[in-house]
């Protein structure tokens, strides 16, 4: 009886901007950058189609495929047009991969990955823009889990049988000949869990749900993104203390609900 939510897609940390919402209430949908050209992935951002027409190059002036390592931007139209995408989650073959917090097992994205159960919901969010309003963070999608592996602890051969395994995912298509991204670039102490998901699940069509609120919370100068209260309240959020989610990031987040109330309180993805 878990849900658990994961900031996704391509925002302002990596393309420079917030992605649309219209006001129809369809939104575009973006994934990020790839981080490396050895992908097996075949979308580009000169290929992913727009929902209001064009592809996604169309929208952006500049990509930066490595938040925080401090690498230039790209702004070269043509090589941000073929820049391979980094398709995680994949709402099509309905499935996601992971590697956040996996340095430290307690904590982050990968330890609520792994506690996750067939028929819990692992839901994705990401910042939209409406029209002349300030951007938020929203629930695009979600997907039911059918099961969770990671590659920890395994043999090069066990990893690549895993990957083998799910071939739709992001990271076993930027895997080279078996060998996962981070083991190539020397940071073992990292590993993968994927999620393979099944139906109810998928993007939604319109209206995807504001999660954040924007206020200054007290003792602070700034304005601030936070989890909205009633969200928090309703979905039964799991939190260690009182403080709200602050949201200007993208952390994970677990609510105590099983897939059937989130089901009954989001829909299902192709009727929203």
């Amino acid at each position: 009886m878990t849900v658990v939510l994961a900031g996704v897609g391509a925002d302002q940390s990596n393309v420079g901007r917030n992605l649309p919402l219209y006001d129809d209430g369809t939104f575009e949908y973006i994934p990020i950058p790839e981080k490396t050209p050895e992908t097996d992935e075949s979308e580009t951002f000169g290929t992913w189609p727009l929902r209001n027409g064009g592809v996604a190059a169309d929208l952006l002036s500049k990509i930066r495929p490595a938040p925080g390592r401090e690498e230039e931007w790209v702004t070269d139209p043509d090589r941000i047009a073929d820049w391979p995408l980094h398709r995680d989650p994949n709402f099509d073959a309905l499935t996601y991969g992971e590697h956040r917090g996996s340095a430290d097992r307690r904590q982050g994205y990968v330890r609520l990955l792994e506690a996750l159960d067939p028929g819990d919901v692992v839901g994705f969010y990401a910042g939209l823009a409406p029209p002349g309003g300030h951007p938020h963070r929203y629930l695009i999608g979600y997907f039911t889990v059918e099961s969770v592996v990671t590659t920890a602890g395994r043999s090069p051969a066990e990893k690549r049988d895993l990957l083998a395994d799910h071939p739709e995912n992001a990271h076993a298509k930027r895997s080279h000949e078996g060998t996962l991204y981070y083991d190539r670039v020397g940071a073992e102490d990292k590993y993968v869990a994927i999620v393979a998901g099944r139906e109810p699940g998928g993007l939604f069509d319109r209206d995807p749900i504001r999660l954040s609120e924007r206020y200054v919370k007290p003792g602070n100068e700034r304005v601030g993104y936070y989890l909205r209260e009633e969200i928090a309240d309703e979905w039964h959020l799991r939190a260690p203390d009182a403080d709200p989610v602050a949201l200007t990031r993208k952390p994970a987040m677990c609510f105590d609900l099983s897939g059937g109330a989130f089901r009954d309180r989001v829909g299902i993805p192709g009727t929203r």
